[in-house]
């Protein structure tokens, strides 16, 4: 014989201490750790773009090196590129929800 359990309630019972009360609030959370992040992620890429030029500047002469440092700003670059194609997209998503 199959007990009856009633799922709302022992749903609200495990929501009772969680930070997420409604539908909004996930998504606010998942913005704040998205804004979270990609700034840490530009942080980081701006620490890349100077450890590349202090490369670049100290190759002396050095093709190899030369090169290797060229391809590090290079990537970095697209790094942010994509970064705030990303940002973009996100807000255009979000826009795209909220006028739905």
């Amino acid at each position: 014989m199959a007990a009856n359990y009633d799922f709302n309630s022992a749903a609200q019972q495990l929501a009772q201490g969680s930070p997420i009360s409604t539908p909004k609030k996930i998504f606010s959370i998942l913005k704040t750790i998205v804004q979270y992040t990609y700034t840490i992620f530009f942080i980081v890429a701006v620490l890349f773009i100077l450890i590349a030029a202090f490369n670049f500047l100290t190759a002396k002469g050095d093709p190899a090196k030369i090169i290797s440092a060229r391809s590090q700003i290079f990537w970095a670059i697209v790094a942010i590129i994509i970064a705030l194609l990303s940002v973009g997209a996100a807000q255009i998503i979000n826009n795209f929800i909220k006028g739905a």
